[in-house]
């Protein structure tokens, strides 16, 4: 059974005040970066734990082999959506204008 002693909740009450803070500041956009680190964290977390018992790789290993396939992960998305953005780029559809020259402009007389 885990036991909570002083030091533990202090420590939780102190970071539980400080998100609390930051929740109601004009800095609240921030917590949802950390939030989005939290996610990618544990996720990284559960490949390794995979890769490490399904290849019997030491901690290490299967830290590096985590982080190299959630950087072709992130490679395979950029490219993706760098395609998606070539193709709506491609069928945009532009309006022609009509130039307009000076020769065409009726001249005013300053004099």
């Amino acid at each position: 059974m885990v036991t909570a002693n002083f030091a533990t909740m202090m420590g939780l009450g102190l970071i539980l005040a400080a998100l609390t803070a930051v929740f109601f500041s004009p800095y609240r956009h921030w917590l949802g970066f950390m939030l989005a680190g939290m996610l990618f964290w544990g996720s990284l977390e559960i490949v390794r734990f995979g890769v490490q018992n399904l290849f019997e790789l030491p901690l290490t290993y299967s830290y590096l082999s985590a982080f190299m396939l959630a950087m072709l992960a992130g490679t395979l998305v950029l490219l993706r959506e760098d395609r998606r953005a070539q193709r709506a780029l491609a069928q945009r559809q532009y309006i022609e204008h009509t130039p307009v020259y000076e020769d065409d402009q009726p001249h005013c007389s300053s004099r």
